[in-house]
């Protein structure tokens, strides 16, 4: 017969895992992820292809791990994948702080459950671009949200960065990494792993991979409606820029509000990809004031994300 504190301690971990399952129901998850095919959140374009899975339930046999894809030409580290994803994704936030020869602690990853009312129970402030920078080690604060993904820790527990051993999802393996994100040199065909652990374990890694979606979007960059979106239409965005109402599709404006402007551009590059060195180098061009050639000139690459997190009503300071 069981005892009254088995029974209390079934019902424990049945409310737990019930709370983590819907939480990860509320999430953009897709199909599960056995290759990079089955990614659906690609971020950057080149050459070479990694991918990084975040689990916030440590060796949890339900839950999955939330998958995202990165490409590049060049040199690209660790921290430039997790920094590029989560600036491109305005569901995804991470608290962190530059720590050391290791490069930039991560003490916390958020996920939004989609209202865009991310928030955590300490102030943290976080950027537009989902950023939020720490003074000092974090630990224990919460989401406001009971629906929104969040851990964080360095003391009472921590992100444990894992490093793959060819595909981890299809016959490969991990392993723990002996340096930080900024220390870790990418190449063709690496997954990264975070993981979420209180135990202080080198052996935790993500399981249950499923695909990040892409975040719903009503904007059109297509401006000169050829079917795809190209430089043309970037070449139609700049011709109407500082159109301040009335604007059409094909004169730049990619959200209907009848304007060509910053976020108009972030839509074409949303679906084009990172701006260009030349591109940018037009747009500051074609900006007569100051401070707006310096919003640009400081976007640089992340300009996809100008308009993603609009609705963001904190703003704060991106690591480095």
């Amino acid at each position: 017969m069981i005892s009254e504190r088995q029974l209390m301690a079934c019902i424990a971990n049945f409310a737990t895992t019930a709370v983590a399952v819907l939480l990860l129901a509320n999430c953009a998850a897709a199909g599960p992820v056995d290759s990079f095919d089955d990614i659906e959140f690609w971020v950057g374009s080149g050459s070479n292809q990694a991918a990084v899975a975040i689990d916030w339930f440590k060796d949890s046999t339900d839950e999955p791990a939330l998958v995202w894809g990165f490409r590049w030409d060049g040199v690209a580290t660790g921290q430039t994948m997790l920094n590029a994803i989560v600036t491109a994704d305005p569901r995804l936030f991470a608290k962190s702080e530059g720590h050391g020869a290791l490069g930039s602690a991560i003490y916390g990853l958020g996920y939004d459950d989609g209202d865009g009312e991310f928030a955590l129970d300490d102030d943290t402030v976080f950027d537009e671009l989902g950023f939020a920078a720490s003074a000092g080690p974090a630990d224990l604060a919460v989401a406001l949200d009971a629906d929104d993904l969040y851990r964080e820790g360095w003391f009472l527990g921590y992100w444990h960065y894992g490093l793959s051993v060819g595909n981890p999802y299809g016959g490969g393996s991990w392993k723990a990494s002996q340096t930080g994100m900024t220390g870790r040199t990418l190449s063709d065909g690496d997954w990264d792993s975070w993981v979420y652990t209180e135990s202080f374990s080198a052996t935790p890694f993500a399981q249950n991979p499923v695909a990040a979606e892409l975040p719903a979007s009503g904007d059109n960059a297509d401006f000169n409606g050829d079917g795809v979106v190209e430089g043309g239409d970037f070449l139609a965005w700049q011709r109407g820029f500082g159109i301040s109402g009335g604007a059409q599709l094909e004169q730049g404006d990619a959200n209907g509000d009848g304007l060509v402007d910053a976020e108009d551009l972030a839509a074409w590059s949303a679906a084009f990809g990172p701006v260009p060195p030349l591109i940018l180098s037009s747009v500051t061009t074609i900006v007569p004031e100051p401070s707006a050639a310096a919003y640009f000139a400081a976007v640089g690459i992340s300009a996809s994300v100008a308009a993603r997190r609009r609705g963001q009503r904190q703003r704060g300071s991106a690591w480095k």
